[in-house]
């Protein structure tokens, strides 16, 4: 079965795959590489996905289903939503959980949902070229993307039918994908400009590690925008010409919508652009009316002007973040379509003073890193579970314990070769360094190990750790009070180095660093890990016996660089709510992920059982004001009297920057139930009905 990167894009959805050392981008029947993020409803019942989806836009608007990633996540009364309400002519409506829905010939589907359809598309095209079944993903996110957007994603996945081994956010894809600072320090800044969302993230990278250094974004900007600055344009035209207003038909302006993106790409190309619709609305009588529209590129650029303006906002706040001047950065990559906008390259290289890179395609570049991180993820726990069978002349033997940190490395690659490709469109071929087994084995025979009974940074469960605050909780709330907790040690371990066996030299331990993550001694747990040492034997002529030969291990050859370490960061603070609608910081933004943090509550009422803490993400103090998430609940509590039940919280921030919740009663040690409902996501059971409905669609 394959493994495959998937960049889910607001406009369009990219798949690739690693196959023999080599990265590809997969294409369908006809070399598309490029799957329109469309779905339509076809009145024969059919569910079409991609590019005859965006055909049916132009005749079937209502029922035809567009740019939906940028309101993944979002509630029902938020900003965002209404604006997409009054600007696409499908129609929302609010769901349970304060989640939209979308409502086509009558039936109500959810985002992810719709999202599910095209993963469901891009992972039978990628079938029917691999030639084997697809059944696990790396999943791409803008890096700005807060815990229900990406929950969101996770649920479209897993509805696809989908093992969404990691969330990983586009940028530091697109970092991977170049395969920069093999062979020295250097800091870049990803400049990501899709159809939906707008994201800068900086980045350190040194060798094998790639560390963010900050994030900005903005995910509601993006080509889609300009699209409709366009359409705005047209629209006037037409109200000029036929004294009709094409913005009060839906339709009609999703024609003008279509045109104007046509529109956009030409003019990344060419000077001037011009394009005839007929029968756009219709008069007195019934008679067409048609629109003949032309603009050049400096019209458009006067249009664009103002949504690029936005974009260096967004990344004069990135370098704010990570306390860096301009000057600090050595290269800048261009990734997303919008990229292509010559002023936004322009730009760009005004802004950042050094001419950016763009030479692996901006549209693809995302899901070229996404398709190396599958495959490191893929051949680590095939080589965690698989051990290798006994050979003849083969000693094998156990070493002491190791830190159980095999994790997810990613292909470096080495290059980018440019040409025109069998469709005649220029195309990239991005070569692997090396197979992943033999990065493994390096990384084995290099890493230090770490001494035994190394724990995280919290305290053993039953046990309050140093610093941790208490507060009680009320039943509807919990209202934390004290310090925020100390954040988490990212120092690593010096080397340490264990005799094997009296005879042997010592033979350094090794381990891979979890991706996303510097090797933290606070965050790793030793288990025991099994190595061949082959010592083979001196065979001798039988005419020429000799005296039996002590065993000499091999030699080792010169290992191999270790891949990459990605260090990446939180978008957003996260926070509870405390006593007068006041936030209490639980993890700040910008901190290094993965990463844990705690708190400890008390009980406010006799015989409480169930407590309800809220959180959020944003970083204004006034709970209200940030992204609400949802509530945590503590279940099955012990009944004791008020202030007689401790709970430790822990809130758990993972490498896909997902957030997990345990807790402990810090009296008696056992695990408190801890349930974490996020506003509009869908549970086990909304899932398999899902997964029901799809499998009774046809889906093309």
């Amino acid at each position: 079965m394959a493994v495959v990167g998937i960049d889910l894009g607001t406009t369009n959805t990219v798949v690739g795959c690693v196959r023999a050392g080599r990265v590809t981008v997969v294409a369908d029947d006809r070399g598309r590489r490029l799957l329109p993020s469309v779905v339509s409803f076809h009145p024969s019942g059919d569910v079409l996905v991609g590019h005859p989806a965006k055909e049916r836009r132009v005749v079937d608007a209502k029922n035809t289903i567009a740019s939906v990633k940028r309101l993944l996540g979002r509630a029902w009364g938020s900003d965002e939503i209404a604006r997409a309400r009054q600007r696409f002519a499908f129609e929302l409506k609010e769901g349970p959980g304060q989640g939209p829905l979308v409502v086509a010939r009558g039936q109500e589907y959810t985002l992810p949902e719709i999202s599910a359809f095209v993963l469901k598309r891009a992972r039978s095209i990628a079938e029917a070229s691999l030639g084997e079944t697809v059944d696990r993903a790396v999943i791409t996110v803008p890096a700005n993307f807060n815990e229900l957007q990406r929950a969101a994603t996770k649920v479209a996945g897993r509805v696809a039918g989908l093992d969404v081994m990691r969330i990983i956010n586009e940028p530091t894809a697109a970092a991977l994908a170049y395969g920069l600072g093999r062979t020295a320090k250097e800091r870049i800044a990803i400049y990501d400009f899709g159809g939906g969302t707008f994201d800068c993230t900086l980045l350190d990278l040194s060798g094998n590690v790639f560390e963010v250094l900050a994030t900005a974004g903005d995910t509601f900007l993006g080509g889609d925008d300009l699209d409709v600055a366009i359409a705005e344009r047209m629209s006037e035209a037409f109200l000029h010409a036929h004294r009709y207003d094409p913005r009060s038909d839906p339709q009609a302006f999703e024609r003008l919508r279509v045109a104007a993106e046509l529109i956009k790409i030409d003019l990344s190309s060419n000077e001037r652009a011009t394009t005839k619709l007929r029968e756009v609305a219709f008069g007195v009588g019934g008679a067409h009316l048609d629109l003949d529209f032309g603009m050049t590129r400096d019209e458009l650029e006067m249009l664009a002007a103002p949504l690029v303006e936005r974009t260096f906002a967004v990344c004069q706040e990135a370098l704010s973040l990570a306390r860096l001047p301009v000057s600090a950065l050595d290269k800048i990559i261009l990734v997303g379509g919008s990229t292509r906008i010559p002023l936004v390259h322009r730009r760009v290289e005004q802004f950042f003073g050094a001419p950016p890179l763009d030479r692996v395609n901006p549209e693809e570049v995302v899901a070229v890193g996404a398709a190396i991180q599958a495959a490191a993820l893929t051949e680590v726990a095939r080589r965690r579970s698989i051990p290798p069978p006994p050979q003849p002349g083969v000693t094998r033997r156990t070493y002491p314990s190791l830190p159980a940190v095999l994790t997810s490395p990613p292909l470096p690659i080495v290059g980018v070769r440019s040409g025109p490709g069998e469709d005649g469109e220029d195309e990239e071929e991005i070569t692997v360094t090396a197979q992943v087994s033999e990065l493994i084995a390096a990384s084995r025979a290099r890493a230090p190990s770490l001494p035994e009974g190394t724990r995280t940074n919290t305290q053993k469960m039953g046990q309050r750790a140093p610093g941790t605050t208490t507060a009680r909780m009320p039943s509807a709330s919990a209202i934390p009070h004290g310090p925020p907790a100390l954040p988490t040690s990212t120092q690593p371990l010096p080397p340490v180095t264990r005799p094997l066996a009296p005879a042997a030299p010592p033979l350094p331990h090794a381990g891979l660093p979890i991706v996303g993550s510097v090797p933290d001694p606070a965050s790793t747990i030793p288990t025991p890990v099994a190595f061949e040492d082959i010592l083979r034997s001196t065979s001798q002529p039988a005419q020429q016996p000799q005296p039996p030969q002590p065993l000499q291990p091999p030699q080792q050859p010169e290992p191999p660089p270790l891949p990459p370490v990605l260090v990446d960061v939180t978008p957003r603070a996260l926070a509870v709510e405390t006593v007068g609608g006041w936030c209490d910081v639980i993890v700040q933004r910008n901190a290094k992920i993965p990463c844990e943090r705690t708190r400890a509550f008390t009980t406010s009422g006799d015989m409480q059982t169930l407590v309800r803490v809220r959180v959020a993400q944003g970083e204004d103090p006034v709970f209200a004001h940030n992204t609400y998430l949802g509530q945590v609940e503590l279940v099955g509590l012990r009944a004791a009297p008020r202030g007689q039940v401790t709970i430790q919280v822990r809130f758990e921030v993972d490498e896909s920057g997902t957030l997990k919740v345990f807790a402990t009663d810090l009296t008696t040690g056992r695990e408190a139930h801890a349930l974490l409902q996020l506003v509009g996501i869908a549970g086990a059971q909304g899932i398999e009905a899902m997964q029901a409905r799809q499998a009774a669609l046809r889906v093309s």
